[in-house]
């Protein structure tokens, strides 16, 4: 692994930050993650907007413009040379003294951790997932808004810990309407009578860019989409399932809290969708160049 500490790269071994610093006293920062394919960035504008939008959610301004940023990630790639890497660049609110006031804080230190991507086993696209759907509920959207991606994550390691006691790949939480939200890494969607559903963002989830591209796929495929507030019930009659993430694109889901998910296996729409992202992707990654 490899870090950009505010535009010097060091080795993991080398990478200090203050312990005064608010993103590690309050968890006051924000994060994106991003990864490569054939070694370049996959859709870096995006992230980076994205970025910038949740520094707006918590009044944080960013230490470079978004371009620069790029070219910092560029070149930390670059010095890396990982056949494929994952990238996760973070900005914290900065060294300050114990209080809440932004103003305590001097300049935000930005950093961009680069590891290697390792290819993902494959049986999880051949034989699917196991999620369970935990007793952590997703933040409230009016305390934390579910379209910042901070590095307040408490509630996403809570729900982890919980699904790991049922050693699940994924935990799923509800919202406090008792909703279907989302997991703790990754978005979920669901197939039911050939239609293709998924909470909204008005469910309280973040507006995760696989989870756009996969819409969009949907629609260009001309598959009937529904996004909406959905129950625990839906899901768990529904004939297939999956997961989107960044950094492994489309995982059918096959069983959730030891219920089985339609027959068991990766489903048609599921495995239809996915080989229809990844054309996606060489598309857009050849139109980049």
């Amino acid at each position: 692994m490899l870090i950009n500490l505010n535009g010097a790269i060091v080795s993991k071994s080398e990478a200090r930050i203050s312990i005064f610093d608010h993103g590690f006293l309050y968890g006051d920062s924000i994060y994106e993650t991003m990864r490569t394919y054939g070694g370049k960035p996959f859709l870096l504008n995006l992230h980076l907007e994205r970025l910038e939008e949740s520094g707006k959610g918590i009044h944080l301004e960013l230490p470079l413009s978004l371009p620069r940023l790029g070219q910092e990630i560029i070149k930390t790639l670059e010095v890396a040379q990982y056949p494929e890497s994952h990238v996760r660049i973070m900005i914290t609110r900065g060294e300050g003294d114990f209080g809440y006031d932004p103003k305590l804080c001097g300049r935000p230190n930005f950093l961009i951790f680069v590891s290697p991507l390792p290819a993902p086993p494959p049986e999880i696209y051949d034989k699917g997932v196991a999620i369970s759907l935990v007793s952590v509920r997703r933040n409230l959207p009016s305390a934390i808004n579910p379209a910042v991606k901070s590095g307040n994550l408490l509630n996403q390691a809570l729900a982890w810990i919980e699904g790991q006691k049922d050693a699940a790949y994924e935990a799923l939480m509800l919202n406090y309407k008792g909703e279907l939200a989302e997991c703790t890494m990754s978005n979920i969607f669901f197939v039911k009578d050939e239609v293709v559903q998924t909470p909204s963002l008005d469910c309280g989830i973040l507006p995760g860019l696989t989870r756009k591209l996969v819409l969009e796929i949907a629609w260009t495929l001309r598959m009937p989409v529904k996004e909406g507030a959905f129950s625990e019930r839906e899901l768990l009659s529904a004939n297939e399932a999956f997961l989107t993430v960044t950094s492994r694109e489309i995982i059918p889901i096959v069983r959730c809290s030891g219920h089985v998910i339609g027959r068991g296996i990766p489903g048609p729409v599921t495995q239809r969708l996915h080989g229809a992202y990844r054309q996606k992707v060489s598309q857009l990654m050849e139109e980049s160049r």
